[in-house]
């Protein structure tokens, strides 16, 4: 999604979280290698901040039927900005980061 202010382009960003029930080390890999924003909380889910799809996503972490040989399963949340808990500091200040640049 683009945004115009003042004549600029302004590429909107959203949040995900990629989930992987089997291969999440592959898949993992693929997004590290993919996506600068990237955000790996646990081996088998990263955040992904991008203004992909969420198809994108899956296609580039090989959650997709094409690529099942891979070995690699889960499935993509679009995150909707709402979310609470415990957990490091890291993850926070991340957040904070991706939603400042949102």
């Amino acid at each position: 999604m683009t945004n115009h202010i003042n004549g600029e382009n302004i590429v909107s960003l959203n949040l995900y979280a990629v989930v992987f029930t089997k291969g999440a080390e592959k898949g993992s890999s693929y997004i590290e290698d993919s996506y600068e924003i990237a955000y790996k909380i646990q081996d088998d889910v990263v955040l992904v901040a991008s203004d992909d799809l969420s198809n994108e996503i899956a296609k580039v972490s090989a959650l997709t039927k094409d690529r099942k040989d891979e070995g690699v399963r889960g499935a993509v949340f679009k995150l909707n900005g709402s979310y609470t808990g415990f957990a490091s500091s890291a993850l926070w200040e991340w957040l904070e980061n991706v939603e400042e640049s949102i």
